[in-house]
């Protein structure tokens, strides 16, 4: 009788039960799974009161948050003039944080780290669905720890949202494997179409490797109906993808802003031609927006992009090495030892699907960073996830074997790994490549004299040093999103020196304006929206640009400009030596001011109406 009445006995309060996880999952994981986190958000938070917003994205995020027809159709300017010369999806989320928590600083980046953190914990599941739990913490670990990450994060960048998406929809595609549910497809299909928002058409670069894991290896659905769910998987994608493009095109560009990036007022045109087609042409800049800096007059885009000189260097060496090349060999040790062991498995082997999955993602970014003319450093950071799930699945293979052949491939792998680091670390401080080089000595000869699992431990973490110890420096200097680690004076004063300098000088000239007894409706007009962003970022007032980013959108005419000016409406503009019909009026009818500039190529002049 008691015993048909006791009440079932609860193993654990809610919250023990919610740290311990789910069953399937050992009890450490969990807690485990937490503290990558929050060291995660503390390498990407730390210090972002202090740090310096990509000045375009705030200025464009301040002038979004002002009102939501400024925010629906991605307004660089509060006035509504021009739009921004890349979709807007992650510019709408810092609108919102702008909106939520004022024009702070720190506001422009605090989305950025909510969302790093958040792929961290999406990885961790999506890499569980396949390939279990060990290897799934081993890929937050190193994801949550690699320098093009720390870097990314701790800015506002579109790239952190991009990639947040992109490993959602393989959380989703790896669901759809397990389950063999079209529903998980279109789950997928939906996160390619919002990560084209961040990032456009490189979000679409996933969807061949997620296609080829999904009709190979989902073990669960006949060929017909793997046919029919990835049709609609890029049937929704698409849809997605080219929605709000569409939505604003049908709407009447009077009502709109200019669409920067295009000659003809046309999403379809930014997005595909100038963000796309144009940018695997050797030769793409970024026209009058390349201010120059520095006594020997060097565009900043020369410091800061890698070029087509030297496609090693996208990847393997230089910025795009110090930024994330250093596990990429590693990754690619393990794809293809992974790959030559799962050749006799079945084709619907989970761990085959896995590969196709995240190796397919590396290679394709791969393959297109190394042909394409010119890569930004911090674009490197997407291929963080698929380098840190092969890593976790080669190290998983690492402690399960017994072959003596995979001992001594896993540890030459991370010898090669660690001398290629501490190559990759030749401008870092002398005691960080010799602390590099005796810690991983001292690890590796440990792991030769242990059992399986500790001596993986042990490699994994002689494999992390020097990429920790980057993402460390990233930290301490007070690096973001543009800087790579131990990088040259000159880029540093260009991404750090340039930038704060510009909003000091952005603030100090907006106070002189605004003593002036008699004040123009635009007390400052600019030459591309790339120099009138400061000025917007620290006043959060109209300041009307000419050309766009680049300089080169019609937007406004030289009749539009002639207008404004001879109305008495501009005060002071601020405009570069280019050779264009705008300029040279404002040149043949306005006052230059001597010694007013920045010293980098900018001039100003006095078109006040006497």
């Amino acid at each position: 009788m008691t015993g048909a009445l006791a009440l079932p006995v609860r193993s654990g309060t809610d919250w023990s039960r919610w740290l311990r996880g789910s069953e399937d999952q050992p009890r450490w994981a969990r807690p485990a799974l937490i503290a990558v986190a929050a060291v995660a958000a503390v390498l990407y938070a730390w210090g972002i009161g202090a740090q310096t917003p990509h000045l375009y994205y705030s200025a464009a995020a301040r002038s979004m948050s002002m009102s939501w027809h400024n925010f629906f159709f991605a307004a660089f300017d509060p006035a509504a003039t021009i739009s921004i010369d890349k979709l807007p999806g992650a510019i709408w989320v810092q609108a919102l944080s702008v909106r939520i928590f004022g024009p702070h600083l720190w506001a422009y980046l605090l989305p950025q780290v909510i969302e790093g953190v958040l792929t961290v914990l999406v990885l961790y599941r999506a890499v569980r669905r396949l390939s279990g739990t060990y290897t799934a913490l081993i890929a937050a670990v190193v994801a949550a720890l690699a320098p093009a990450t720390v870097a990314l994060n701790r800015g506002n960048i579109s790239d952190t949202l991009l990639i947040l998406f992109l490993v959602l929809a393989a959380d989703q595609a790896a669901a759809a494997i397990v389950s063999g549910r079209t529903r998980n497809l279109l789950y997928c299909g939906l996160c390619i179409g919002l990560a084209f928002q961040a990032k456009m058409v490189q979000a679409w670069l996933v969807a061949p490797a997620i296609m080829a894991a999904v009709l190979i290896a989902a073990p669960k659905t006949g060929l017909r109906q793997r046919i029919t769910g990835l049709a609609w998987f890029g049937a929704l994608a698409l849809a997605v993808s080219v929605s709000w493009m569409t939505l604003v095109g049908l709407l009447p560009a009077a009502h709109r802003p200019y669409v920067d990036g295009s000659h003809h007022n046309s999403l379809f045109e930014q997005v595909f031609v100038y963000n796309a087609a144009s940018r695997t042409n050797d030769g793409f800049g970024v026209g009058a927006a390349n201010f120059t800096s520095g006594g020997n007059q060097t565009g900043f885009r020369a410091e800061l992009v890698l070029g087509p000189d030297n496609r090693f260097d996208h990847l393997f060496g230089g910025g795009g090495g110090r930024e994330a090349g250093w596990l990429i060999p590693l990754a690619l040790v393990c794809l293809t030892a992974l790959a030559w062991a799962a050749r006799r498995r079945p084709r619907t082997d989970r761990d085959t699907a896995a590969l196709l999955l995240w190796g397919g993602w590396l290679m394709i970014h791969l393959a297109v960073f190394l042909a394409i003319g010119t890569v930004n450093p911090y674009y490197l950071a997407v291929l963080t996830p698929a380098v840190a799930a092969l890593i976790g699945m080669g190290a998983n293979a690492f402690r399960e074997s017994t072959d003596r052949r995979v001992r001594l491939l896993g540890i030459g792998a991370v010898a090669a790994t660690v001398a290629y680091g501490w190559w990759l670390s030749a401008a870092a401080p002398s005691w960080v490549r010799t602390g590099i080089v005796v810690a991983a000595v001292v690890l590796i000869g440990a792991a030769l004299r242990v059992r399986e699992s500790l001596a993986t431990a042990l490699l994994l973490v002689a494999a992390l040093a020097a990429p920790t110890a980057a993402a460390a420096s990233v930290v301490v200097d007070g690096y973001g999103p543009l800087d790579t680690p131990y990088e040259s004076t000159r880029a540093r004063q260009v991404t750090q020196g340039y930038m704060a300098s510009a909003i000091t000088s952005a603030r100090e000239l907006y106070g002189q304006l605004a003593k002036q007894p008699v004040r123009p409706r635009y007390p400052l007009l600019t030459f591309t929206t790339a120099l009138g962003s400061p000025f917007i970022l620290v006043s959060g007032t109209q300041v009307p640009t000419i050309g766009g980013f680049t300089g080169e959108s019609p937007a406004p005419s030289t009749n539009e400009v002639a207008r404004m000016i001879e109305s008495g409406e501009v005060g002071l503009a601020l405009i570069t030596p280019a050779q264009d019909d705008r300029l040279i009026w404002i040149r043949q009818h306005c006052r230059v001011l001597p010694g007013r500039g920045d010293g980098n190529a900018i001039q100003a002049y006095n078109c006040a109406r006497r």
